[in-house]
């Protein structure tokens, strides 16, 4: 037994040399190594791919563009690396390389819809949408209930000015969807594009038909028939849209236009209030509507009430806003309700005081109401938040000056001229207050001199001319150049009473007696005759030309009217003239 087991092993030792030189050596090593080679270089393939879509995915198109590239070198066979390479170049807008590379990923795996649609996308961003359409056509042959394709289907033929495509694409998807709101806004944006405003309102009507409530629709169905002419057509979408949205203040702001253009007036001042009641409305266009009264205002009583109820309702629906107080203010102003008015200004100025055209209404209103104390008062205020605004130091000299703080009013004066610019009218009633200030306290040099700079910006302003005039007169001085100013003075202003006392006066100071009587008279039928310093004066000139009793008879005149002239009870008790 054990002889047979020895020989077998022999024999098995010896067969296997005999399968060694059947099956050598030298080819089972080359399959082994080449099937090592490819199996690495799959693994570099793969870590190239894997590198390059982490790149990607980082934001570093350029590494990534590099490991794609490494792919291709190891292997052109295989398709997606040419496909993420064409949508890193699309992305850079290098879209001749992305349509080449995506073409070789199609021809590769041609049934792959991500390289078909990639393809398309890079064409429609290329601008080759006839191109693109035909590629979103074969996709949705592909995917008839892909609705996206549609869309960028659609958006090819925009794209290519042809919008009646496009309105054909959109119709394939409403067949589909039925009636929906952005498809029915597409197809009447393109029919507007193409001047088809009658094909536009039907897919509106469509539209509002499936949605009668749709706002936007109806507001935009409403303007197209306004577009096309459609007056009353119009008129009714805005009656529903008023039903369906009674807050919308833009809806009754359109209503009230109709009615006014129909003559409905009732009717659309009903339509304005309850626009100005609506929030919807900024408080910008209310104010705009309101100023389009102003000028009406004085002519027409109805339009005042109207403008004053909604003032009122501005104010009332826009509490926390100045404008509508600002507004009302000036329209309270513009009919001459000038306290009415200030208590307007003065409730935006509790809220805002950086307002200074309203601190200059309230300044001119409390100068109408000869409120100089309140004026003083107000100028001071807006001095502290406007300390260079040459105007309010204008009105704090004037409140000053007429409350007898001349030398006060001067110095405030002497600040605030240093801060006129490129304005020669402020600088002009500067000039002739300090003059007549400097008068007051008898310093004449700077008086005259500020006179003359007034003068040389408007030789032929009559208040200066006038006081300049009249000033010399009294001094007695410069008689001559007083007389040919207050000629130019009544030459320039023909039938001012004080101008025509003035020239009388200066006359009287020359002598010149019968002409001085002549423009006394002239001054007294002017309404002179309720001045007591003019009738005075036509005393002193009867006087001169020696009708003692007639001069007499009217300084006593003169005393009735409350005449101050310190000699004047002398002239009347002792029947002679006093200079």
């Amino acid at each position: 037994m054990k002889k047979i087991i020895i020989a077998l092993c022999l024999i098995s030792v010896e067969v296997f040399p005999q399968w060694k030189s059947y099956y050598p050596e030298t080819t089972l090593n080359k399959k082994n190594i080449i099937k090592k080679d490819l199996e690495k270089e799959s693994l570099k393939y793969n870590n190239y791919l894997f590198e390059g879509i982490k790149a990607k995915s980082l934001e570093n198109p350029e590494e990534a563009l590099k490991q794609f590239q490494k792919c291709i070198k190891i292997d052109d066979k295989k398709s997606l690396p040419y496909y993420e390479s064409a949508l890193i170049n699309k992305n850079q807008g290098n879209f001749a390389l992305a349509i080449e590379q995506i073409k070789v990923a199609i021809t590769l795996e041609n049934n792959n819809r991500w390289y078909q649609l990639a393809y398309a996308e890079i064409l429609l961003s290329n601008h080759n949408f006839k191109k693109a359409a035909l590629e979103y056509k074969k996709l949705i042959e592909k995917e008839p209930k892909n609705e996206e394709l549609y869309y960028s289907l659609a958006d090819s033929y925009v794209y290519n000015n042809n919008l009646l495509k496009a309105i054909g694409v959109y119709d394939q998807l409403e067949e589909k969807k039925g009636v929906e709101k952005m498809i029915s806004m597409q197809k009447y944006k393109m029919y507007m594009e193409l001047k088809n405003k009658k094909n536009a309102i039907k897919e509106l009507l469509k539209l509002t038909k499936k949605f009668p409530e749709d706002l936007e629709a109806l507001e935009v169905l409403s303007e197209t028939y306004l577009l096309n002419n459609e007056k009353e057509e119009a008129f009714d979408v805005f009656k529903k849209l008023a039903v369906i949205d009674p807050e919308n203040g833009r809806i009754h702001l359109t209503l009230a236009n109709f009615y006014r253009d129909k003559g409905e007036n009732r009717k659309s001042f009903e339509e304005l209030k309850l626009a100005f009641k609506s929030t919807k409305i900024g408080v910008d266009v209310k104010v705009s509507i309101l100023a389009s009264y102003f000028q009406l205002l004085e002519k027409n009583k109805q339009m005042r009430e109207q403008a004053d109820t909604l003032a009122k309702l501005l104010i009332k629906t826009h509490p926390e806003s100045t404008k509508p107080y600002a507004i009302y203010g000036d329209m309270l102003y513009a009919e001459k309700k000038f306290q009415q008015a200030k208590e307007q200004y003065l409730i935006v100025l509790k809220k805002d005081k950086t307002k200074s055209q309203l601190w200059t209404q309230i300044l001119f209103i409390q100068a109408e109401q000869n409120d100089f104390s309140g004026m003083l008062e107000t100028s001071e205020e807006a001095l502290s938040y406007f300390s260079t605004d040459p105007l309010f130091y204008y009105f704090n000299g004037v409140s000053n000056k007429r409350l007898n703080n001349v030398k006060k009013a001067i110095l405030v004066l002497e600040m605030g001229v240093e801060f006129v610019f490129d304005n020669d009218m402020l600088l002009l009633e500067f000039y002739s207050l300090l003059g007549d200030s400097y008068h007051d306290i008898e310093e004449h040099a700077n008086s005259d001199s500020l006179y003359e700079k007034a003068l040389s910006i408007n030789p032929e302003n009559v208040l200066v001319l006038n006081n300049y005039s009249y000033y010399l007169s009294l001094r007695e001085v410069s008689l001559q150049k007083a007389k040919e100013m207050s000629l130019k003075c009544n030459t320039i202003e023909k039938e001012n009473s004080t101008y025509q006392d003035t020239y009388a006066w200066i006359l009287y100071k020359l002598g010149e007696y019968e002409k001085a009587q002549q423009w006394i008279k002239k001054s007294l039928l002017n309404g002179g005759e309720s001045s007591a310093v003019i009738v005075e004066h036509y005393g002193d000139i009867l006087y001169k030309l020696g009708k003692k009793e007639n001069a007499i008879l009217q300084w006593k005149k003169a005393k009735d009217l409350e005449g101050e002239s310190e000699l004047l009870n002398k002239k009347i008790e002792e029947g002679k003239l006093y200079e």
